[in-house]
């Protein structure tokens, strides 16, 4: 009775401190799991979204700036002119 009354007269701070120590969490194993999408799938997704950006910016340079048709860019023709340019002199 006279532990329960000690208790009681220690300011809540004292009282807080104290449960701390006392309930000190258990180390647990950490659980893994599988990835929902692997990191060879993300690979390949970035490369395929890399290359539709590409296709698409050649699209819009080709048709916008060049004044050509914007599927003629598909066109290996197109890029044999293209590399002319580069392998000429």
């Amino acid at each position: 009775m006279v532990q329960n009354q000690a208790e009681m007269e220690r300011p809540n701070r004292e009282r807080a401190n104290r449960d701390k120590k006392e309930k000190k969490p258990k180390k647990r194993m950490r659980h893994y799991t599988a990835r929902r999408v692997p990191v060879v799938v993300r690979l390949l997704l970035v490369l395929l979204f890399a290359l539709i950006a590409l296709i698409v910016g050649a699209m819009v340079g080709y048709a916008g700036l060049g004044g050509g048709e914007a599927l003629d860019v598909l066109d290996p023709s197109t890029w044999t002119h293209i590399t002319d340019f580069w392998t000429t002199t």
